[in-house]
């Protein structure tokens, strides 16, 4: 695998290899903190200082599963970051350039729908949905990254799926674009 033959390479001091361990583990970090912080800010700082750890602490990754270790990381630093502003969450929004296209419209109405919703969440439960459904994590995987049996992760994960889909059936009703 080739981001286990970056972190060999980090290891024997091929400082390179880090840039392409950043190539191919960015988003799922940043993804992961912005889960946590909902800050897209404090999640792009803490992507960055997740990258300096693992070019600090290589020399203690022993594990078959980089992917894992970095989001460990970057879990931890979310969180202490996260502890840091105590449920200071604020409602970003999205920076794109919509335009007055309906279908665009749509999808920006949906997006920022669903971040309303997924801030309902509780930090846990945003983080497992966030590894599973938009980094395609298995829930083993999700289970070693947050440190928690997988049933509960299991458990947790179609929790804050209902809590989703509830959110969602409550303020879908309202239809933006009827004919009058």
């Amino acid at each position: 695998m080739l981001i286990e033959t970056l972190m060999q390479n980090l290891k024997e001091g091929d400082m390179k290899a880090l840039e392409g361990i950043y190539t191919i583990m960015k988003k799922n970090v940043y993804l992961l903190s912005n889960s946590i912080l909902c800050s897209t800010e404090k999640a792009k700082d803490i992507m960055q200082e997740t990258f300096i750890k693992v070019a600090q602490n290589i020399n203690g990754y022993k594990s078959k599963n980089a992917t894992v270790w970095i989001c460990r990381i970057a879990r931890n630093l979310s969180y202490t970051e996260y502890n840091k502003s105590k449920r200071s969450i604020s409602l970003e929004v999205f920076e794109e350039n919509i335009s007055d296209n309906k279908n665009h419209e749509d999808i920006w109405v949906q997006n920022i729908s669903l971040q309303n919703a997924m801030l309902r969440l509780e930090p846990l439960e945003r983080e497992i949905v966030t590894l599973f459904a938009m980094q395609n994590y298995k829930h083993r995987e999700i289970a070693c990254i947050v440190e928690r049996p997988m049933g509960t992760i299991q458990w947790l994960y179609n929790k804050a799926i209902k809590k989703l889909k509830k959110y969602m059936e409550e303020i879908t009703p309202i239809n933006f674009h009827q004919k009058t």
